[in-house]
């Protein structure tokens, strides 16, 4: 059993003990739920009800509306074949404009954790701060079924800062739950506080192998990185300044001509998008990647590729080097195609950050070296803040907030 607490903007404390009993089989009486509360406590206790009671969660962020719409039409669906080996069924963020479900069974669950666990176990830790939301399979792993699994205390509140982080983190040995938005946060306070008793897990986006070795020598801590997706589960973690990805256990990774293909027991059998559709295993991501032996090294995704001047080029890449000058902190770029102008292409840049300390001749010079001598016509936009996830991703289609 473990016992949780919610912290609460209002300076309201809720305690709970939670005691996690397993996932029961789906019966022709279960159902698809969608847990309707906001409250943090109400929405532990939801989701873990469900599961016992045989029913099915339906997990997503309720604030975006393709994902709210194609969860009620799956709730009044008939209880199908495919739902009765799920138990829980996880939304994808919809960044890219169209969410689907993803339907885990149990096996997928219990074996992750248990691949999870085999390597957390070797860290002593008496409690999870939770700082990313339950309805993300990252989130419902680490910050309830893994903690659960392993009887550690849950802490958790509707709204960190990342000051809050680090005194939460200094009370007790802690296993820390957050993503990249939070370490970067974390990492720009001048305070240096000694965190050698806590592990920090990010997930939900790469950190540079220099942002992960900066934030544990600044705080004396160690930082995982998990690498995965909805569809997948966990496939690889990486340790601090690492910059190459170690596969989990029960995973087989290969390269398709570059692009990654995953075997894994914790993949899923069915997604539901329009309706159920089987994925294969081995399922091949949209990742692009460098094997090293056993190892591989992530190059950019296929989707997000571009082609600037001949060159196939990864936005991601250009975005993360945009990310690390002076004046930026975020960027979010688009190429538009011209077929019947001179250059051909442009390169639109949202930018987050102080105009002050800008040179966009500058910029658009670090862009051309970095990049081998790239040449494209590029609009720089200043903007107050990018449209994102609750996990911090930035939402493409949508640009900015």
């Amino acid at each position: 059993m473990s016992h949780v607490t919610v912290l609460y903007n209002d300076g309201r404390i809720e305690e709970e003990i939670v005691d996690f009993r397993g996932y029961t089989p789906v019966s022709e009486n279960s159902r698809c739920i969608i847990p309707t509360h906001h409250d943090k406590m109400e929405q532990i206790r939801e989701i873990v009800a469900s599961i016992h009671r045989g029913d099915i969660p339906l997990l997503y962020d309720t604030t975006m509306k393709s994902s709210d719409e194609k969860a009620h039409r799956l709730r009044d669906l008939p209880l199908s074949e495919h739902l009765q080996s799920a138990c829980v069924l996880f939304f994808t963020s919809g960044t890219s404009g169209n969410p689907i479900g993803v339907l885990k069974g149990s096996e997928h669950l219990v074996s992750e954790c248990e691949a999870q666990i085999e390597w957390l176990q070797h860290y002593k830790i008496e409690q999870c701060l939770v700082t990313v939301p339950f309805f993300h399979i990252y989130g419902y792993l680490f910050g309830l079924a893994i903690p659960l699994s392993m009887g550690l205390d849950i802490v958790t509140k509707e709204d960190f800062l990342p000051q809050e982080i680090l005194k939460l983190c200094q009370q007790k040995p802690t296993l820390c739950i957050t993503n990249p938005v939070f370490i970067r946060s974390m990492i720009r306070l001048r305070d240096d506080i000694d965190l050698r008793d806590t592990l920090f897990i990010c997930s939900s986006g790469p950190l540079e192998s220099e942002e992960a070795l900066k934030f544990e020598q600044k705080y004396s801590t160690r930082l995982v990185q998990l690498y995965g997706s909805s569809e997948t589960g966990g496939i690889a973690i990486r340790e601090g300044g690492e910059s190459l990805w170690n596969p989990l256990n029960g995973v087989v990774i290969e390269s398709d001509e570059g692009i990654l293909s995953v075997r894994s027991r914790y993949l899923s059998r069915y997604v539901f998008d329009d309706e159920f559709r089987p994925l294969s295993n081995p399922f091949q991501t949209t990742d692009i990647i460098e094997k090293v032996g056993e190892q591989f090294k992530i190059v950019g995704r296929a989707s997000e590729l571009v082609k600037i001047g001949g060159k196939r080029l990864s936005m991601v890449e250009i975005e993360t080097f945009l990310e690390t000058m002076e004046g930026i902190e975020e960027a979010l770029g688009f190429v538009e195609y011209h077929p019947s102008s001179l250059r051909g292409e442009t390169l639109t840049l949202y930018l987050v950050g102080d105009s002050s300390k800008i040179d966009k001749t500058v910029l658009k010079k670090a862009l051309h070296d970095q990049f081998g001598g790239i040449h494209i016509e590029s609009k720089i936009i200043m903007v107050d803040a990018l449209a994102k996830t609750a996990l911090g991703k930035k939402i493409r289609h949508k640009v900015i907030t």
